[in-house]
C-alpha cells in the first residue's frame, strides 16, 4: 500500500476566518515575514561568553568620545539591577536630539567596517517603538543593538545620571530608572526593577518623586507616534491613558514583592523572586552580563 503524506497541520488563528475569532484577535496585524531578513550564519560568538558586554562597551565609548552621552537601558538595565531577564538586542539610550547624529556616526566611513546597519526588527513590542529603530550589528560577530531616544523611555540621558558597572558600562542610576517606570506606568518593568534591586518602600519615599500622577502627556505623545508608525493600521500595546497616583503605584508594587514569588521561591529562602535573603546587591558584583 503506497505511503500517504500526513495531513497538513491545522491553520493558525492568523489564517482563520476573522468572524470566528474573539474580538481582541480580529484586527491584529499579520505576523511579520522575516524569511527575507538578513542572516549571518557564520558570525562569531560575542565576548564575555556570548553576552556581548565587550562589544557594548565599545559602542558606548565611541559615542562618548564623540560627545554623545549614552547608557544601557531596557532589559540590559534590568539585568544590571538583578532582574532575571533574557536580552536579545542591547538597547543603548541616547538623548533624543542626538539620536540621528549617533546613528550617522556609526554609519560613517570611520566605522563602516565595524558595524552593519539593518532594517528595524519587524515585530512590534507592547507600548514600544523598537520596531521603528535602525538595528545595528557588529561585523562578523553576533552582537545586535539599537539606539533608543531618551524621550521614548522617559529617561534623562545625562552623564551625571549614570553609574558604571565593573566592566565600565554606563547604566542609569537606580532611582532614575525606577522613576521612569513610575512616570510611564510600566508595571512589568517596575516590578522587575523592584524585585531585582529589593528596594524597600522607605527607599522609594526617600529617593523617588511620588507626588502627583503618572505622565499622561507623555503617554498620549507616544501613542500618537505608535499610531503614526502603524499608518492607519491596527495598533496593539498602546500606553494606558489612566489617572494613577505615583505614590499609590509605588506602594502597591513594592508591598506586593512577596506575592510575585512563585512556588519554587519559598519565603524562608527568597526575599523576592530574584533575590535571596541576605545576598549582596547584584550591581556591586562583577558579572559577565553587564
Amino acid at each position: 500500500m503506497p505511503e500517504t503524506a500526513p495531513p497538513p497541520p491545522p491553520p493558525g488563528w492568523q489564517n482563520t476566518d476573522p468572524s470566528t475569532l474573539p474580538e481582541f484577535l480580529r484586527n491584529l496585524p499579520p505576523c511579520p515575514d522575516v524569511s527575507q531578513y538578513p542572516q549571518f550564519p557564520d558570525d562569531k560568538q560575542p565576548s564575555f561568553g556570548g553576552y556581548g558586554t565587550g562589544e557594548a562597551r565599545q559602542v558606548t565609548r565611541i559615542l562618548e568620545n564623540a560627545g554623545i552621552s549614552c547608557c544601557i537601558c531596557g532589559v540590559g538595565a534590568l539585568i544590571y539591577y538583578g532582574a532575571a531577564r533574557v536580552r536579545s538586542d542591547w538597547e543603548i539610550c541616547v538623548p533624543s536630539e542626538l539620536k540621528d547624529s549617533a546613528e550617522a556616526l556609526l554609519k560613517s566611513e570611520n566605522y563602516i567596517d565595524q558595524y552593519i546597519s539593518l532594517p528595524p526588527w519587524p515585530f512590534t513590542g507592547l507600548r514600544s517603538l523598537s520596531h521603528t529603530y535602525t538595528r545595528f550589528k557588529s561585523t562578523g560577530v553576533s552582537f545586535y543593538f539599537v539606539l533608543v531616544p531618551s524621550k521614548d523611555i522617559h529617561l534623562p540621558c545625562e552623564p551625571q545620571n549614570f553609574q558604571r558597572s565593573h566592566n565600565d558600562l554606563p547604566f542609569p542610576k537606580l532611582n532614575l530608572l525606577i522613576q521612569s517606570f513610575l512616570e510611564t506606568n510600566d508595571h512589568v518593568s517596575l516590578a522587575d526593577a523592584i524585585d531585582g534591586s529589593n528596594v524597600s518602600e522607605k527607599w522609594g519615599v526617600e529617593n523617588l518623586d511620588l507626588e502627583g500622577e503618572v505622565d499622561l502627556e507623555w503617554a498620549e505623545w507616544k501613542n500618537r507616534i505608535i499610531r503614526q508608525e502603524a499608518g492607519g493600521g491596527p495598533c496593539i500595546g498602546l500606553n494606558p491613558i489612566k489617572h494613577v497616583e505615583k505614590r499609590w503605584l509605588w506602594e502597591f508594587m513594592v508591598r506586593n514583592k512577596g506575592g510575585r514569588r512563585g512556588w519554587t521561591q519559598p519565603t524562608e529562602l527568597f526575599a523576592t523572586r530574584f533575590r535571596l535573603h541576605g545576598d549582596s546587591d547584584p550591581w556591586l558584583e562583577k558579572r559577565d552580563s553587564c
